[in-house]
């Protein structure tokens, strides 16, 4: 749990200040970065990337963590007041490269979908003639046998959607290896032959696939979002911007939010954890967004020690201040739910005044032990540390909660919180021209 350091992460401040002259990163620490800072920290660590499916249409879920809500990293300037930030930033684990080319044939115009949405709609209308037949006690035996006959349409429309994707997937993968496709092919014509019969609606007209002009890379528009997909060092990185609304309600174009995405997935590359980039810009998990240190940015991210997977912590940062002692009452009781009905008490620990940079925090934990249904003692301890500090006029919010679920070898309190206020030392600017002092106007 030593490097419960997470809580510096959360400081991509334009107020701190810098470690005291003669500071030295540990000997055997590493230095990390996130959001406009770097820190060090005394273990290696795993983030937990994304919460989701990116298996389609597997549906694996990435293992779930202590992270609550989906926005892992969000960022850039929103186009419209409802809309505080530009994108939000996915990263997968590593992975391999027939997962992107699956995704890829799942993103685009959905003509199935369209299709459906259609049947549905005309279904919603017969049931509306049904409920009123029904009200005033008139026969609609032959409405139902149209609503079923419509039903069937819907079932038969993904079917054959299914079926499309699968021969295309099939298709992709027997091309390069050599082996014969003119089958597959026959039965894709024949299933696209019979896919056209059925109407598409207005909002299938508006979708599109873009051409990002780089490799290994796909996109598409729906009105008011686009989503641009990227394989690098063999992870996937997912941008979904967000056009939303424009004055009057209707989504925003897509001429509206395209340049601002090219801008910025020009600006990204990857990065190897715990490398440093030497430039003004934006570190986010395995990856980097050059800019000029303006960009306003929110994080929530998870992670645990690479050796003990039974330390999840919880890394908030943003402009609103998000009680991390409120979170942790919240993890708790999903230990309690998961296992153990009854949590008790024992230990109380702070509140610590700690520095945050320029500011100052609160560091706060409990220990305690659980009981069965019965109350009798389990053997079962944990403890809880949370750090929080209020935004400020040049700095975020900083949330980070942990939770030691029942670690082994035991863990204390006392060399956690010694090795979160090392780190919390070590907090300082990331290298490129990126200040953490008031700047005269």
């Amino acid at each position: 749990m030593s490097w419960i350091w997470l809580a510096l992460l959360a400081a991509p401040l334009s107020a701190l200040a810098a470690p005291p002259a003669d500071y030295q990163t540990p000997r055997g620490w590493r230095t990390e970065c996130m959001g406009r800072v770097q820190f060090d920290v005394p273990k290696e660590i795993a983030w937990h990337l994304v919460g989701g499916y990116w298996q389609k249409p597997d549906f694996e879920p990435i293992s779930p963590t202590l992270t609550l809500g989906d926005q892992q990293v969000v960022y850039g300037e929103g186009l419209t007041p409802d809309q505080p930030y530009l994108v939000k930033i996915e990263v997968s684990p590593v992975s391999n490269r027939n997962v992107f080319d699956r995704l890829q044939l799942v993103h685009g115009p959905d003509r199935g979908a369209a299709q459906t949405r259609v049947v549905q709609a005309q279904i919603e209308a017969l049931q509306a003639r049904i409920d009123a037949k029904k009200a005033k006690k008139q026969d609609y035996s032959a409405l139902l046998d149209q609503r079923s006959d419509l039903e069937e349409t819907v079932t038969r429309i993904r079917w054959v959607s299914t079926e499309l994707f699968v021969l295309n997937d099939m298709i992709r993968e027997f091309t390069p290896q050599g082996r014969p496709t003119v089958k597959l092919e026959a039965e894709r014509a024949a299933y696209l032959e019979e896919q056209a019969k059925w109407p598409t609606d207005a909002l299938f007209e508006q979708e599109r696939f873009l051409e990002l002009g780089m490799a290994d890379s796909f996109a598409d528009w729906t009105p008011g979002t686009l989503k641009a997909y990227l394989w690098r060092n063999q992870r996937i990185y997912r941008f979904v911007f967000n056009a939303g609304p424009d004055a009057s309600g209707a989504p925003a174009s897509l001429e509206r939010v395209e340049p601002k995405a090219r801008a910025l997935l020009a600006a990204f590359r990857t990065r190897e954890q715990y490398q440093i980039p030497q430039q003004s810009g934006f570190c986010l998990p395995f990856g980097f967004i050059a800019d000029d240190g303006a960009a306003p940015h929110s994080i929530t991210l998870g992670f645990s020690p690479v050796n003990n997977p039974h330390l999840p912590h919880r890394l908030s940062m943003g402009g609103e201040y998000r009680k991390g002692a409120d979170l942790m009452r919240k993890l708790l009781e999903q230990v309690g739910d998961r296992r153990f009905p009854i949590l008790v008490q024992t230990d109380v620990f702070g509140p610590l005044r700690v520095p945050l940079g320029a500011v100052y925090g609160s560091l706060e934990g409990a220990g305690y032990y659980a009981q069965d249904a019965y109350q009798k003692p389990v053997d079962y301890q944990t403890f809880t540390l949370t750090v929080d500090a209020p935004p400020s006029e040049y700095q975020p919010s900083v949330g980070l909660t942990v939770l030691d679920d029942h670690s082994q070898p035991a863990l204390t309190y006392a060399s956690v919180q010694a090795d979160v206020l090392l780190t919390l030392k070590s907090i300082r600017a990331l290298p490129g021209g990126h200040r953490f002092e008031p700047q005269p106007d």
